[in-house]
This record gives structure tokens, sequence and C-alpha cells, in this order.
């Protein structure tokens, strides 16, 4: 029985945050099942991800920076964060070094562990906003209620 393919875009970011994981995940797992995407999309996409990545990381760092003096499980949280956030910016470069892989060589396997990346990026993101939304509840703040938006490229 053949499984069925996620229907994505690569071509089509969506501008909100958590949505922009979900399609992370999506088209990351068509390279997996070697979906022929065109390397520039792929690049294209991978820019998206990484300037929706930095955005977030600008957005909410103001928020929850001041948390660390909070104490308590709070302050925990809130440094767990921050340090995801840094560990972020190494994930990124990763990326982008699993895409320079496919680049030079586009072999299946190349691009199946760019796709795989891409998912293990996808769920460590994921685990991300969770704790994101269970600090903002712990300090009865409301920074992600509103939409984090990507940055725009000049």
């Amino acid at each position: 029985m053949p499984f069925p393919r996620p229907e994505v875009d690569i071509r089509s970011p969506p501008p909100a945050f958590d949505d922009l994981i979900d399609w992370l995940e999506q088209w990351s797992y068509s390279l997996v099942l070697l979906e022929e995407y065109p390397l520039r999309d792929v690049h294209t996409a991978i820019d998206a991800v990484e300037d929706a990545v930095r955005s977030h990381r600008k957005e909410a760092d103001r928020w929850v920076a001041p948390l660390r003096s909070a104490g308590g499980e709070t302050a925990r949280g809130a440094q767990v964060i921050l340090h995801d956030h840094e560990w972020f910016d190494t994930s990124l470069e990763q990326f982008w070094w699993f895409y320079r892989v496919v680049e030079s060589d586009g072999h299946g396997g190349h691009r199946q562990a760019l796709g795989q990346y891409g998912r293990v990026l996808a769920e460590a993101l994921r685990r991300h906003r969770r704790d994101e939304r269970w600090l903002e509840a712990r300090s009865n703040t409301r920074p992600l209620a509103r939409a984090v938006p990507r940055a725009e490229k000049p």
C-alpha cells in the first residue's frame, strides 16, 4: 500500500511561524520520499526557514530574556528557550551544509538526508514552541498571541 504524499507547495511559505514549521516538515518529508524539487526552490525554502527562525528569535528574545530573573521554573524555562534560540543558529548552519551536499551531488540519498534533517529541525522547532507557550502561560504574558512576522529580504 503506497503512503500518501503530503500536499505542499515548497514555493509558498506561510506567514505564521507555527504554520511555517508544519510547511517545513511537509516539504522535508517529500524530499525523503524523493520528490524532485528544483534546487532553486529548495534554496528559497531554506532561506524562508532561516529568515523565519531569525525573526522569531528577535521577537521572542524581547519577552523571554527578562523572565530569566523571575526565579524558579519560569527562569529555568526562559533559560532553556534562550538556549534553544542560540542552538537554532547552529541548526540552520547544518541545514545549509546538507543543502550544499545536495547541490554538489544531487544523489537521492543526499536529498533524503537533507529531508530528514529538515524533519528533525521541524520537530525541534515544534517542541520549542510548546515550551514557549508553557512559559507564556506561566508568566501571564501574551506575546505569542500575535503572529511573528518573517523578516523581509531587501
